[in-house]
């Protein structure tokens, strides 16, 4: 809808876009323009040059009808694609004033010692439920430690990560899963999602990660290499080259990775996959942020759309306080 209500705003200001505008593979959008004229939103006008649009009645009654559109739509034009994806009932542009619901679960302050109890405190309770798991915390980094890693890798650390593994702890492992029929059932029936489906009545099987960890500094250099390896698929992402200007700092063991983004949401934690329908997806809104909120629902989930179900309606973050997190935090008896 958002696709749709876009395509014939920028007709109606005889502003130029193509396939590219919107990170979208040429052929398809021709099929989507193909679906516009044959109902009825959009008509072409034959040039001598070139072919041109203009919109039916029905496309600018459309345009009448879905005019609360205008207050979302992105100033950057490179966040652009990620707008038209959204499904949800309000989309938050990183360069317009948030919502107050998007932030009001983000304290002032973060006690890391909290970390610490709430994951020794989800794992014991994953070992009573028949699961298994595992916890390791270590001492904090020192500031040389970090040097050396930036001067490997070629770039400085986000300061949100440096800050955690400088004030907390270098390396923190931690996973858990649980036999299938001992899980944690999402249902909230208002979630949404990313192609206009509920997902509802997701199993949390697991939590955390078991092959990188949450972070550990001293994988931080092969994991560098790991995108770099990954920089060919930017190639068949002509809008957004999240694999080059990323930071890895863990991975699912799938070929999913969790990044934080240092060119476009500068900051924000990101999901690096190669499913185009979520590669850049945006978990949280700093490396501190992002893992204060997932800690407290126990590091729950181990997919993409377990992720987006324990995030709110209005933000693609995780919220540790949406209906699910709370059934989560019940779950896990944590608190």
């Amino acid at each position: 809808m958002r696709l749709l209500f876009s395509v014939l705003r920028k007709i109606l200001g005889k502003e130029s876009f193509s396939h590219k505008t919107y990170n979208i593979d040429e052929s398809e959008f021709l099929d989507f323009l193909n679906m516009a004229i044959k109902k009825d939103y959009i008509s072409v006008l034959k040039g001598r040059i070139e072919n041109t649009y203009t919109l039916t009645e029905k496309g600018l009654a459309f345009l009448k009808s879905n005019m609360q559109f205008n207050r979302e739509v992105p100033n950057d034009s490179k966040e652009l694609p990620q707008w038209v994806r959204f499904e949800g009932k309000v989309y938050t542009s990183k360069n317009k004033k948030s919502d107050p619901e998007q932030n009001r679960y983000e304290p002032e302050t973060i006690e890391y010692s909290h970390w610490s109890e709430i994951l020794l405190s989800t794992l014991n309770s994953i070992k009573n439920k028949g699961g298994n798991g595992d916890l390791f915390i270590d001492q904090p980094a020192s500031e040389s430690d970090v040097v050396q890693i930036e001067n490997s890798i070629g770039f400085e650390l986000p300061g949100s990560f440096k800050k955690v593994v400088i004030e907390y702890s270098r390396q923190c492992d931690f996973y858990w899963d649980t036999q299938e029929n001992s899980t944690c059932v999402l249902n909230d029936p208002n979630i949404y999602s990313a192609h206009g489906g509920l997902y509802t009545n997701r199993n949390i099987l697991n939590g955390g990660q078991f092959d990188f960890g949450l972070w550990n500094l001293d994988k931080l250099i092969h994991l560098n290499t790991i995108r770099i390896d990954h920089d060919y698929l930017d190639e068949k992402n002509e809008e957004f080259h999240f694999w080059s200007n990323s930071f890895i700092f863990s991975g699912d063991g799938m070929g999913n990775y969790f990044g934080i983004d240092r060119k476009y949401n500068i900051g924000e934690v990101i999901y690096l996959t190669n499913d185009k329908d979520f590669h850049g997806w945006r978990l949280g809104k700093s490396f501190e942020s992002f893992m204060n909120n997932w800690i407290q629902i126990g590091c729950a989930g181990g997919f993409i759309n377990d992720y987006i179900a324990l995030s709110s309606r209005r933000s693609p973050y995780i919220n540790n306080k949406t209906t699910n997190s709370l059934k989560v935090k019940q779950w896990l008896e944590i608190g």
